[in-house]
């Protein structure tokens, strides 16, 4: 869905009866432009259902901008701030990328290497089934595996689970009634044993439908499990769980002290609540939504804050110039790198990424050379991006996943673009 703004920036920066200045100042004043974003998304906070958010703009060098909006809690009327802990959904798969490449570095990998001379068991696309999958198929989406996200709902058993269930979640509305019954029926299993049941013949949640008629590394297809299997083989060639290797390697170097994969490794003070639309079609308000485990949480479940994140993003940004610390400049190079010349790359409908895009390492690039990553899941939409040619970026979160968030994104990028 497309969202134009072009009316309501010109509203608030040359309408708004606050903004007594010129356009001189307005081009080189960056106090307007901060004042000014912080108007669009007061007003863009009042006009939609979203409980609470936080926007962060980035440099190489410095936060330019954080403030959070909202709620975080509804009934207790708790603020959503910077330091609001929330689910940052698919841009969790950014950390497992980095966690890849740092393996890379060490020598402990290669993109190249056939994963089934890396796993314990074998994964065999049936349709073709003398073409190895790699690494790099992995990490760019050519595995040719899929999400068919709803076999273990048929069979009575699910991958998800409810993390407090509570009494307050049977009155949730009638359309989201199978997705409670769907968590009530999941339990906390590992990552390892989560991919065996998607991908090893003999096991319950198994189906040819997993897997695409395309030959390993010719189709692109957006893949949770693929992204997972390559956090599991990070598991692997570490000897560490995916939570201890991204502990060590990246939360602990970059100071993100309030970042981490389980509810119980977090405060508990600073956790949002997290909301769904009260009615499917015509929501007029929001239900709170239970706080859920997933056994694939590499690729989706990792809960930050605005403080944290944007030490991520800055170090994103500076290991794009190479001057990073987590990776060496080659590796970095390699991680931003686009990779894919084949069939099914898709086109965003986004005329500020150019519409076309291609994958780096789980990242995505936009012909302008934009490089991002967007996330959504049950209670959360997320995007963060980052322009090497200006060395700035941002990224914002929110506590429901609701479509008006594809306005927030246009709306940060283009104050992004003016400080």
């Amino acid at each position: 869905m497309k969202y134009k703004i072009t009316i309501y920036i010109l509203v608030i920066c040359f309408i708004n009866t606050s903004c007594k200045t010129s356009q001189k100042t307005i081009t080189n004043n960056y106090n307007f432009y901060s004042d000014s974003l912080t108007i669009a998304l007061n007003n863009f906070a009042k006009k939609n259902l979203i409980p609470g958010f936080s926007v962060s703009i980035v440099s190489d060098k410095e936060v330019l901008y954080s403030k959070g909006f909202g709620l975080s809690d509804i009934k207790n009327n708790k603020a959503f701030t910077p330091v609001t802990i929330n689910w940052v959904a698919s841009v969790s798969k950014t950390f497992v990328a980095l966690s890849v490449m740092k393996l890379v570095e060490e020598n402990k990998l290669n993109l190249d290497d056939p994963i089934n001379s890396i796993l314990p068991y074998k994964i065999i696309n049936p349709y073709y089934p003398d073409a190895p999958i790699t690494l790099r198929h992995l990490i760019t989406h050519t595995s040719t595996m899929i999400d068919d996200a709803f076999v273990p709902y048929y069979i009575g058993e699910a991958d998800i689970c409810i993390v407090n269930d509570s009494k307050q979640y049977d009155s949730l509305p009638a359309y989201l009634q199978p997705n409670l019954e769907y968590y009530r029926m999941g339990k906390r299993i590992s990552l390892d044993e989560n991919i065996r049941k998607y991908t090893q013949p003999k096991e319950k949640w198994y189906t040819d439908s997993t897997f695409l008629q395309k030959k390993p590394g010719t189709f692109f297809q957006y893949s949770n499990l693929g992204a997972s299997i390559a956090a599991r083989i990070v598991e692997i060639k570490s000897n560490m769980s995916f939570i201890d290797f991204t502990r060590k390697y990246i939360f602990e170097p970059l100071k993100m002290n309030n970042t981490g994969w389980n509810f119980e490794d977090l405060n508990p003070g600073l956790i949002t609540k997290i909301y769904t639309q009260n009615d499917e079609k015509t929501p007029t308000g929001v239900v709170e939504h239970p706080q859920y485990y997933m056994t694939n949480y590499p690729v989706s479940g990792l809960k930050t804050n605005a403080v944290d994140l944007s030490n991520y993003l800055m170090e994103m940004i500076k290991g794009y110039e190479g001057k990073g610390k987590l990776l060496s400049n080659q590796s970095y190079q390699t991680l931003f790198k686009a990779q894919l010349n084949c069939e099914g790359l898709n086109k965003m409908d986004s005329s500020a990424l150019n519409s076309r895009f291609n994958i780096a390492v789980l990242w995505s690039v936009s012909a302008t050379g934009t490089i991002l990553h967007l996330g959504g899941n049950n209670g959360v939409h997320s995007f963060l991006y980052f322009n090497p040619k200006t060395k700035k970026g941002a990224l914002a979160y929110c506590n429901l996943r609701d479509n008006s968030f594809g306005e927030l994104f246009y709306i940060v990028k283009y104050f992004e673009e003016k400080m």
